[in-house]
């Protein structure tokens, strides 16, 4: 076996069987809470029950794949693909704009690739695209990031061309997602405080120019402020799921048996799919749930701290931070503690580019796990 798929030779050390463990159970959880909370909506659109399970076990077939791949790599390899993966993730973002997609625009937005019944969405490739690009540059320019001009400003513009290409499609929860990563990567990197504030500068000025460019994310925020304002309207899935979770209670209905998946959380299966776990398995499920992800963070940031190659350590921090801030966010929407976004609950929710790149960063730290180098 060559050394780009025998880890182990150069460094002496198996996978982390904690981390390996939580990852799949978190997958398998994920998968059976998923099926209970769409069978009813994919047996009424499509006539069985069984249409969302189907579609997310082969997504999970190929994430899962690609999670193998990436645990045996040699991450010195992947590197070196960095300047491929940001021509093809640019490629990609730009694509969505063509009017040869079977998809077009839906709610508004144009986030995804649809050809010949398979779908795509770009965005997700470039989450994942920028912390390896951030990671290399910084890995490539460690003490030289007091130079502006050669180390700084190559690392702010590519990175905001793709948060720029993300608000283009309409898509401001993953706009602002990627911005946060980028500060927190910037931070990371030992930037200097007074380039750090420059950047948080500018990214919360595109924040609000986001906000205020588009009248119906102003409205989210008024009725996240004021929850009585549209009842029937903009606040109504967050209500809804209020609802889901004051029903659960502390112990659940019971698994299978939650009543609100059977239409009354609209995208229950997807963004708010939290909300059916937790009406079905109440407080101590959902604590559950959230303890295997809190164990996922301690493992993710454990194993990128302890790599003594920058490359390595900052594309562990940046992977883990990105899986931890959507468990955050979209547990946060679904109790109604920020207003509504479209982040999805990794490895839970349904979303086909989702679910892959989710593992895809699983594997990256199982690689991490093997040691330091």
């Amino acid at each position: 076996m060559s050394a780009v798929f025998a880890p182990e030779q150069v460094r002496g050390e198996k996978t982390d069987l904690l981390l390996l463990t939580v990852l799949v159970l978190l997958v398998g959880l994920g998968t059976a809470v998923l099926f209970s909370a769409s069978y009813f909506t994919a047996d009424r659109l499509t006539g069985s029950p069984y249409y969302f399970l189907q579609k997310q076990l082969t997504l999970l077939l190929v994430g899962g794949a690609g999670a193998w791949i990436l645990s045996r790599l040699d991450l010195d390899l992947l590197r070196r693909a960095v300047p491929v993966l940001l021509i093809i993730s640019f490629i990609l973002m730009v694509a969505v704009f063509l009017p040869v997609w079977d998809a077009g625009e839906i709610l508004g937005a144009r986030r995804w690739i649809v050809k010949f019944g398979l779908s795509f969405q770009p965005s997700e490739l470039a989450k994942l695209t920028v912390v390896l690009y951030l990671a290399s540059m910084f890995a490539k320019k460690k003490g030289q990031l007091d130079d502006v001009r050669q180390s700084l400003l190559p690392p702010f513009g590519v990175s905001f061309v793709f948060v720029g290409l993300t608000l283009l499609q309409n898509d401001y929860s993953t706009a602002m997602f990627l911005l946060f990563v980028i500060l927190v990567l910037f931070f990371l990197a030992d930037v200097r405080l007074r380039y750090w504030f420059v950047v948080l500068g500018f990214a919360g000025g595109l924040g609000i120019l986001g906000v205020l460019s588009a009248p119906y994310r102003m409205e989210r925020i008024l009725t996240f402020l004021s929850p009585d304002r549209d009842p029937s309207g903009a606040s109504f899935q967050i209500r809804a799921a209020k609802d889901a979770l004051v029903a659960g209670g502390v112990f659940g209905t019971g698994f299978g048996a939650g009543t609100h998946k059977l239409g009354g959380v609209p995208y229950v299966y997807n963004d708010f799919v939290l909300a059916s776990l937790a009406e079905e398995t109440g407080f101590w499920g959902v604590t559950a749930v959230l303890a295997l992800f809190g164990l996922l963070a301690w493992k993710g940031y454990q194993v990128s701290l302890i790599q003594t190659d920058p490359f390595r350590r900052i594309t562990g921090l940046g992977v883990t931070t990105f899986l931890v801030y959507q468990v955050l966010i979209n547990a946060a929407v679904v109790v109604g503690a920020v207003p509504a976004t479209g982040v999805t609950l990794p490895f839970f929710s349904y979303g086909g580019s989702s679910v892959v790149i989710s593992l895809f960063m699983g594997g990256i730290l199982l690689n991490l796990s093997r040691g330091r180098r």
